[in-house]
């Protein structure tokens, strides 16, 4: 077997020893962030890592049954476009403090709200959907 192979069993094995369901951390500039939510696994491994974040995201229907598909923007308060992503039911990001706008389109419908995060202030969002 050749040491890439060997190597990728290697990690594969960590990530499954360490963690029911292991997800990727993603990154725009300064924001990194971490989206999904769909299955209860990857929701509880989600809901486990939010305190690492200062923006949380809710998307659901006003059923309240969770919704994929989001897109979101955010922009700081200059206007300029930080991150444009598709995002799970839960999103979370780490964003430097200051103000935002955050802007999500999800079943024909768009929903734009401002907020604020401070040193120790996270930010939590929830966007209902018809």
């Amino acid at each position: 077997m050749n040491s890439k192979k060997l190597y990728s069993f290697f990690v594969i094995g960590i990530i499954f020893a360490n963690s029911s369901y292991a997800l990727t951390n993603s990154q725009s500039g300064e924001i990194k962030y971490i989206t999904g939510g769909i299955g209860d696994e990857e929701r509880n491994t989600l809901k486990e890592a939010k305190d690492k974040y200062n923006l949380s995201v809710v998307s659901a229907a006003r059923t309240g049954e969770y919704v994929g598909d989001t897109r979101l923007i955010i922009s700081d308060q200059q206007g300029r476009e930080l991150l444009d992503t598709e995002a799970g039911p839960l999103f979370y990001a780490q964003l430097p403090p200051g103000k935002y706008v955050v802007e999500a389109e999800s079943r024909g419908q768009a929903r734009k709200r401002q907020i604020i995060i401070g040193e120790n202030k996270p930010s939590h969002i929830h966007f209902s959907w018809k």
